[in-house]
């Protein structure tokens, strides 16, 4: 399970900002974001919302940042299984029709000499 910071960071990081600009988001000094990030101080409900709000996140979206990122990890991963067995399953396919057809091709210059 996350820290609060740690989840702060995933969503600053994912936002493509430093924690300077997070900073001046929120009108706190870098070193008051910073701690919020490292876990030295823990914030209230009203800069829970404000930093959730900075997200465009709800608070419970933001409580929840990173918790599911294994199912969505194990959810993408098999929809790649799936779509290599599909290939898989395509190319024994190719694989069949191409013995076929060397199969014939042998057989018809067996029959010509």
């Amino acid at each position: 399970m996350k820290t609060l910071g740690q989840k702060f960071k995933i969503l600053r990081q994912k936002k493509g900002v430093n924690q300077k600009t997070m900073a001046d988001l929120l009108e706190v000094s870098i070193p008051a974001y910073s701690k919020l990030e490292t876990g030295i101080t823990d914030p209230n409900f009203s800069r829970l919302n404000q930093i959730a709000e900075v997200h465009g996140l709800n608070i419970r979206q933001l409580l929840n940042v990173g918790e599911d990122e294994k199912t969505e990890q194990a959810e993408e991963l098999e929809g790649l299984r799936a779509k290599v067995e599909t290939l898989e399953l395509s190319v024994i396919r190719l694989q069949s029709k191409l013995i076929d057809l060397y199969d014939r091709e042998d057989q018809r210059l067996k029959a010509a000499k």
